[in-house]
């Protein structure tokens, strides 16, 4: 299986742009740079119909008797960084956008935090009800003090990321094939509550960059972006939703699926390089 081959192309390509667009100015906040793959909270969803707090993808898969598949979801958490000046005559940190320590700026930003989560299934378990998983990640909290070259207190930086809940669920129905072979699904809910609060900071609520990596033994992933002619019907009756899958990995190989907001073609690796191309363009930009 080559898992960490889709991991590399999904890191590269999703993230090669918005999420990883360099700052131009000191403490200024982009929302935009994390609207791709993004699933709001449930809430915000119901309460705003462009907004989605689901995403699914289906696929068909040739399994043998012994059939096992990994399910990866995997997606990125908006962090809040918040610097504050310390104001020693008046005895408290004040927030500000950029603060000066020794010559260096140290802005406030928000900063993407990775998360993945694993679930495995075995033959009956597929075949059977399938399997749901509850995804809950804690929030987070810490505070860091800054001190200049004589070691007097001068700031703080304070990261905060807030408690996310998302539903993973997996199933599998049997399609008409000359092969053993199924209609595999894997739908994905955010259903942390965001509340009142704005937009803004609703996105440190939201699944940023969202993708799957199915991996399978003793059983084969069929091409979505060319199935063979016994598997087109059904291949056309796949529904996919904010995802599209295709097979990962070097070409001939059929046990790795990566399922991404972007439409690529199968075995994508080959789009590192312009993706890499796109990180250094970036970086001339923001110098």
């Amino acid at each position: 299986m080559d898992i960490d081959s889709a991991r590399t192309i999904a890191d590269t390509v999703l993230r090669a742009g918005p999420v990883l667009r360099p700052y131009r100015a000191a403490g200024q906040r982009d929302p935009s740079r994390w609207q791709f793959g993004l699933l709001m909270p449930a809430d915000r969803s119901a309460a705003d119909e462009s907004l989605s707090a689901t995403a699914q993808t289906e696929c068909l898969v040739e399994a043998g008797d012994h059939v096992r598949l990994t399910v990866l979801l995997r997606f990125l958490q908006v962090r809040r960084r918040s610097v504050y000046r310390w104001l020693p005559d008046h005895g408290r940190f004040k927030p500000v956008g950029s603060l000066e320590v020794d010559g260096a700026a140290v802005p406030s930003w928000d900063e993407p935090v990775e998360h993945e989560v694993c679930l495995e299934m075995d033959g009956p378990m597929l075949r059977g009800h399938g399997a749901r998983h509850t995804v809950r990640v804690p929030g987070g909290f810490d505070r860091r003090e800054l001190h200049d070259a004589r070691g007097a207190l001068v700031g703080q930086v304070v990261r905060h990321r807030r408690p996310l809940c998302a539903m993973l669920n997996v199933s599998a129905q049997p399609v008409p094939a000359p092969h053993p072979a199924l209609r595999l699904r894997v739908w994905v809910e955010n259903r942390t509550r965001a509340g009142a609060d704005g937009h803004e900071v609703a996105l440190t609520t939201a699944l940023v960059a969202s993708h799957l990596i199915l991996s399978i033994e003793d059983g084969s992933f069929v091409s979505m972006v060319d199935p063979p002619a016994w598997a087109a019907d059904a291949a056309e009756s796949c529904a996919n939703v904010g995802l599209w899958p295709v097979l990962a990995g070097p070409p001939g190989r059929h046990d790795t699926l990566l399922a991404t907001p972007r439409i690529l073609r199968d075995h994508p690796g080959d789009l590192l390089d312009s993706a890499v191309d796109e990180l250094l363009q970036l970086r001339n930009l923001a110098g």
